[in-house]
């Protein structure tokens, strides 16, 4: 005869064929989210020497038409620059600086007269170059001769694109003699009618500014402007007074307002530099 089963005995049966177990339950894992603190790093700083919009908005265009004082000095302007150029980046144009990290004076246009221009440039201090300008330092009636030409000014690496030309142009007003070189090669040199003496060619460094037709100037197919200019005349044609090679029927002597004016079948081979090409007049 077999055993009663126990109660207890059942109770256990059942609890093992339901998986179930007297064990103690494991307790489940909560998972707590990093806290992360906000970053207190703060944005760069800009440089020093940066011009907010409305800054260059307030500063004065260095273009033929503007007369610039605080503009700095060309230290050595009877010297030809390196064929070293720059352009500004920006169709609006870049700032220019009175030394490297220094005042914003003026904004340093893309297009002079009828085309995009580069600028010469005279020094560079690590990533600034100071580069030869189209504009006036003073008009000839308030400052005389002497203060009218070789202003500069400094622009920074990043607000520009380099590049280099080995085109050079030299005028000797003893001589009245303009050579267009190419590296050693002299490419055309030409007799040339030279400012008169109330009317004189300024002695300086410069570079093409701009090549452009006159219609109204039927002497001349294009005007090969430069970026200095008169240092008699406040204006001409009532415009700004920058010197030019051009063609005219008379080209030899004293004769001019401060043009170079060179025979007609020589006018294309100077016409067909590049912007910026470096100009050097010596007496």
């Amino acid at each position: 005869m077999r055993a009663p089963t126990s109660a207890v005995g059942v109770l256990g049966c059942l609890l093992v064929l339901s998986g179930c177990s007297a064990a103690t339950e494991p307790v489940p894992t909560v998972t707590v989210p990093a806290v992360i603190e906000p970053s207190r790093a703060h944005p760069p700083a800009p440089d020093p020497w940066s011009v907010s919009a409305a800054e260059r908005a307030a500063l004065p265009v260095a273009d033929p038409w503007g007369v610039l004082p605080q503009a700095v000095l060309d230290p050595d302007p009877g010297t030809m620059p390196s064929g070293l150029l720059v352009t500004p980046r920006a169709e609006a144009g870049t700032p220019l600086y009175d030394a490297p990290q220094g005042k914003p004076f003026a904004v340093l246009p893309l297009v002079q007269y009828r085309g995009a221009t580069s600028y010469p440039v005279i020094a560079q201090s690590d990533s600034w170059y100071q580069i030869l300008l189209a504009v006036r330092r003073g008009l000839p009636s308030q400052v005389g001769p002497t203060g009218v030409n070789d202003a500069t000014g400094w622009v920074h690496a990043d607000d520009v694109t380099t590049s280099t030309t080995d085109y050079r142009i030299t005028v000797s007003l003893s001589n009245r003699e303009v050579t267009l070189l190419r590296g050693h090669q002299v490419l055309a040199r030409t007799e040339t009618g030279i400012g008169k003496p109330a009317t004189p060619t300024p002695v300086t460094r410069t570079f093409v500014m701009s090549i452009y037709p006159d219609p109204q100037a039927t002497y001349s197919r294009v005007f090969v402007a430069f970026g200095a200019h008169s240092p008699t005349l406040d204006s001409f044609s009532e415009g700004p007074a920058p010197i030019a090679i051009h063609a005219y029927p008379s080209h030899s002597g004293a004769i001019s307002n401060g043009c170079l004016r060179i025979p007609a079948a020589m006018l294309d081979a100077f016409a067909a530099v590049p912007l910026g090409t470096p100009v050097l007049i010596t007496p």
